[in-house]
């Protein structure tokens, strides 16, 4: 029986977990983050969990990875301008979020929409 008990959870445990892909719409921006070196270099924090979108993302907090390794540079430093122009003129955002891409334990945007 032990051993049936082991070869069990053998089982569970190597079961291969999936990354979700969701959006998280009609989001405001309340907060821009830069860093070098940690959180993809640079940051935002939506007005809505992401969690709230089935994503497994520990808070508001989404990297854009401007540090070039899960976005290319230029788009996700693109990305972040746009961030930019969102929060400093109150518009919302559309985020597609990946839970299986994480910085620092954070997870990351690979797609952001301003809308007027």
């Amino acid at each position: 029986m032990k051993k049936l008990t082991i070869i069990v959870l053998l089982a569970v445990f190597s079961l291969p977990t999936f990354a979700a892909k969701a959006w998280v719409r009609d989001a405001k921006i309340e907060r821009t983050l830069i860093e070098d070196g940690v959180f993809g270099d640079c940051m935002i924090a939506l007005d809505k969990t992401i969690a709230s979108a089935g994503l497994d993302c520990p808070s508001k907090f989404v990297s854009l990875s401007c540090d070039g390794t899960y976005v290319a540079k230029i788009s996700a430093q693109r990305m972040f301008d746009a961030a930019l122009m969102a929060f400093a003129l109150d518009k919302p955002v559309n985020v597609r979020i990946d839970d299986g891409l994480k910085h620092n334990g954070y997870c990351v945007a690979y797609r952001l929409d301003v809308f007027k």
